[in-house]
């Protein structure tokens, strides 16, 4: 089979920083013609609700087509013509279901992106399987479940075959644990393209072209920002956001002033792509804000401060010590606390609630457990032997392989 057009299935906007950050030039280089769906207006109503997109692009420049309703968008799948291959950067749920049963309908292969897995809760190290807080928790869970999300959880526990759903021609996978903790259908004659992190191809392409840094030769301690009193992360999870701007923002400038005074480094704020700092008043009281610049502020930087990301790959592949932090509302949040816990043994390392009495041991905290590190890329960035080329190109490679 000749793949001529490839189609991306997204559930979030779209804009020009993903025009880069999933290939489009370089498939469409390879020859290929390429088109952007997105699903995020039925998927997620609450999201496309209350997008506001730092970033946003002209979607007929790059063919991104927006779907309102599902039932649109079945129809289109419906007439795909044979020579298509969709990757979908939409799992298989209960939600996304009548999708991947049309698309098995019309015999159309696709391909599942699961190269960014991060560190899960179940990994972590010495983590009761079964205790009074476990209990607690899962019954606070159960009667708090609304139906929709007891349907999920259902779902969830149907073997994929009940489904009559075609298994993905490829899987595009990034660390060895990308497997391990997918919970997406993978099949006998599924392949596997191994690549990496997508942040490994910003890594790869600094390594040949450094890209400048308006702080190189400042000393300075960079905070990941993930916009979290803001973030949509919460509305795609159904869940309200355990923390307020009123809250939050107060404590990371205590915290980030006691860091200041210890150290003798200014602290930097890497604002999170998708922010709008812009739009509201001064949370980080004064300090330098700088927004689509995160690698090149971890490179340069002396240490990193963050609650959890996935830039953390930065940190891991620039040899950069994490001081990992919460505050008290995230650290009482089932969901961020099981993310933390995860990030931070990831890196043997702790976590600090800035909103409680605390000491900073700076010598321990700015060590580098070397094993870690080569673990943390083994597993979640990129396998030893891989490919030392862009994530898209290893992927274009595979598919005229098909």
């Amino acid at each position: 089979m000749k793949i001529k057009k490839i189609i991306y299935f997204t559930h979030f906007s779209f804009d020009e920083r993903d025009y880069e950050r999933l290939g489009l030039e370089i498939m469409e280089n390879n020859g290929f013609d390429v088109e952007v769906w997105d699903f995020t207006p039925f998927l997620y109503p609450g999201v496309y609700q209350k997008l506001n997109t730092a970033d946003s692009v002209d979607n007929k420049k790059y063919n991104c087509t927006l779907f309102l309703k599902c039932t649109d968008a079945l129809s289109k799948i419906k007439y795909l013509e044979s020579d298509i291959l969709v990757i979908s950067l939409i799992n298989f749920d209960y939600n996304t279901y009548p999708i991947f049963k049309e698309l098995s309908k019309t015999n159309i292969p696709y391909a599942l992106l699961i190269s960014n897995v991060i560190p899960s809760y179940k990994n972590v190290n010495n983590y009761p399987i079964f205790n009074k807080e476990k209990i607690l928790n899962l019954i606070k869970i159960i009667r708090n479940l609304s139906f929709k999300k007891l349907k999920r959880r259902i779902f969830r526990l149907i073997p994929f075959k009940w489904f009559y759903i075609d298994f993905p021609v490829f899987i595009l996978a990034g660390g060895a644990q990308s497997l391990v903790d997918s919970s997406q259908p993978i099949g006998r004659k599924t392949s596997i393209i191994w690549g990496h992190t997508l942040d490994y191809d910003l890594y790869l392409k600094d390594l040949s072209e450094p890209s400048e840094n308006e702080l190189k030769g400042v000393k300075y301690a960079v905070f990941i920002d993930g916009y979290w009193p803001f973030t949509q992360d919460y509305i795609y999870m159904g869940v309200k956001n355990p923390t307020t701007p009123e809250r939050y923002y107060p404590s990371l400038c205590r915290f980030f002033s006691r860091v200041e005074k210890e150290t003798g480094f200014k602290v930097v704020i890497a604002a999170h792509p998708r922010s709008m700092y812009e739009k509201y008043q001064d949370y980080f009281e004064g300090r330098l804000l700088i927004r689509g610049k995160t690698k090149e502020l971890i490179r340069d930087s002396e240490f990193v401060l963050m609650h959890y990301s996935t830039s953390i790959s930065f940190a891991v592949l620039y040899n950069k010590p994490v001081l990992f932090f919460v505050t008290e509302d995230l650290e009482q949040n089932r969901i961020e606390l099981k993310f933390i816990r995860a990030y931070t043994s990831a890196l043997n390392k702790r976590y600090i609630n800035i909103d409680e009495n605390y000491i900073i041991d700076w010598g321990k905290e700015l060590a580098i457990d070397r094993e870690a590190y080569v673990n943390y890329k083994e597993r979640y960035i990129k396998r030893r032997g891989t490919e030392e080329k862009p994530f898209w190109q290893i992927v274009a490679d595979g598919i005229k392989k098909l």
